[in-house]
């Protein structure tokens, strides 16, 4: 789920899983393709075929969940700024320059006079202050970009946010595909008939697409980014089995695995795998709402219960580490709470809160993405850890679609999640947070928009961490959500290409792709 469901997810996303997920392109050509073979000059011509694990949920980026849609959106759309491959540094994009005014409350930004849209037209003004109405009002993501309070256009050229208070933030999130740039009046179409198909300014544009089995992508002419992309054409398909991932890997029918499943890893060619830190976590999820785990004493006992580190070794085959914070631990601000006692294992004490909840032994059901990235080996390392503190689960693989559909309708009882943040800011994952009510536990999202409001308005990194911090106490004293492990971000690239740089915030950019000579 985006930051993601199924995975863990600027110019071409990963992540997160999805959910969710890099926000922009690469600064400079690059050979970080995993064989370590000698790069040859980079060409223009081919293409290449990458799997996604689940089909991608929408293509309007304020209403999508999943990591999947977080890898593609980017190759389609561009936003004012992007971050370099390390999500550390921001640089122009479809912005040539910005200049921020603390005294005045304003962030200025000049266009570029290259910024096209892949159908010629010029990207303007206009366009920006449109999108930014899609994404302050957007039902899941809004919140990110509170702090914007009016839009100017002085000219075609300049665009000035108004802040209703200083946020040193919002430039990150203007980096990702949250803050995409779309036509000004979706360019004449209705909106139903753009996010069909949409147009927008990143290296490629959308040539075709079966719903929900593959999407065709050919290079933008109008590109910004002068002399890219180098490839003609991208191809996704929708490969949900890992086996088949692999097998497709192997035979050459995929050049890009997009999240490489944790069990499957070692089965990969030597050297074709490429790792990023990563910038998701997973997490065992519980209805707050009703069934059995509207007992705190009970979600407590599930906590108690866990053995983290044996689940890390078993359930995530070595290729994670524990969890130690409810936020992404890689996303800056973001620390171990010393308050909170996550990941703490005390199987007798468990016992005893069972026995003193109102759990009657029903079987509960634990859902998990079936699709790809981390779960359904995790899940079923998980049960008999349960089972010995006198609570029985079982385990319900389901698509990431249903999944995500089920949790949004509060039609479950636990779920394994991962999600994964987008940005180098806590802004992103305490957005996401609080739009999916603590990821659909349906527990109260006051905390997590109240931190949100907090990191808005700080002006130092202490503040930042200490807003976190209070959001996660807050958070392990319900254990509505347990965050489990920080699994390790993987995708597998095929010899023949270059210029692939793994990103830590699920997404990487294609524009710079290119296959060997």
């Amino acid at each position: 789920m985006r930051k993601s469901t199924a995975g863990a997810t600027a110019c071409c996303t990963a992540l997160l899983a999805t959910a969710l997920l890099l926000s922009g392109c690469s600064s400079g050509a690059t050979d970080s393709s995993a064989s370590g073979t000698a790069s040859s000059p980079a060409k223009r011509g081919g293409s290449l075929a990458m799997s996604l694990s689940s089909a991608i949920d929408t293509w309007n980026p304020q209403k999508a969940l999943a990591t999947q849609s977080y890898r593609v959106f980017p190759q389609v759309y561009a936003s004012l700024l992007r971050s370099t491959p390390d999500g550390k540094t921001l640089q122009p994009a479809l912005a040539s320059s910005y200049k921020a005014d603390p005294k005045t409350r304003t962030l200025t930004f000049t266009l570029s006079p290259d910024a096209k849209f892949s159908d010629g037209r010029p990207v303007t003004s206009a366009d920006v202050k449109f999108s930014e109405g899609l994404w302050s009002k957007g039902e899941l993501y809004g919140s990110y970009f509170s702090s914007i309070k009016s839009v100017d256009t002085p000219s075609k050229n300049t665009v000035v946010f108004h802040l209703s208070e200083p946020d040193e933030t919002l430039p990150a999130v203007l980096s990702t595909a949250n803050a995409a740039i779309f036509p000004d009046k979706y360019g004449g179409r209705s909106a139903a008939a753009y996010w069909k198909k949409p147009v927008g300014a990143g290296p490629f544009m959308i040539s075709g697409e079966t719903v929900g089995r593959s999407i065709a992508l050919t290079r933008n002419p109008h590109y910004y980014r002068s002399g890219l992309p180098y490839l003609d054409k991208v191809d996704y398909k929708v490969v949900a089995d890992g086996g088949q991932q692999l097998l497709q890997f192997q035979s050459g029918s995929l050049d890009v695995v997009n999240g490489v499943e944790l069990e499957a890893a070692a089965q990969y060619p030597k050297n074709s795998i490429v790792r990023a830190p990563s910038t998701g976590v997973s997490v065992l999820t519980m209805n707050t709402k009703s069934g059995p785990l509207v007992d705190v004493r009970l979600r407590k006992a599930i906590a108690l219960a866990i053995d983290y580190r044996k689940l890390v070794r078993g359930g995530y085959v070595g290729e994670a580490g524990v969890a130690t914070s409810l936020l992404p631990q890689q996303v800056p601000g973001v620390t171990k709470c010393p308050k909170c006692t996550w990941s703490t294992t005390d199987v007798d004490a468990a016992k005893k809160l069972v026995d003193a909840s109102d759990y009657d032994g029903r079987t509960i059901e634990l859902i998990v993405p079936s699709d790809g990235g981390p779960g359904k080996l995790a899940a079923q390392a998980l049960t008999p850890m349960l089972a010995e503190a006198g609570i029985k689960a079982t385990v319900s693989p389901l698509p990431t679609s249903s999944l995500i559909d089920d949790l949004g309708k509060g039609s479950f009882q636990l779920g394994m999640v991962t999600y994964s943040a987008l940005a180098p800011t806590p802004i992103d994952p305490l957005g996401f947070l609080g739009a999916t009510g603590i990821v659909f536990s349906q527990s109260d999202p006051g905390p997590a928009n109240k931190a949100l409001a907090a990191v808005h308005a700080a002006s130092d990194t202490s503040e930042v961490t200490a807003a976190v911090q209070d959001f996660e106490a807050t958070a392990n004293a319900t254990h509505a959500v347990l965050p489990l492990a920080v699994p390790n971000a993987l995708d597998a690239v095929a010899d023949r290409v270059q210029g692939f740089v793994p990103a830590p915030y699920q997404a990487y950019c294609a524009d710079e792709l290119n296959i060997r000579s």
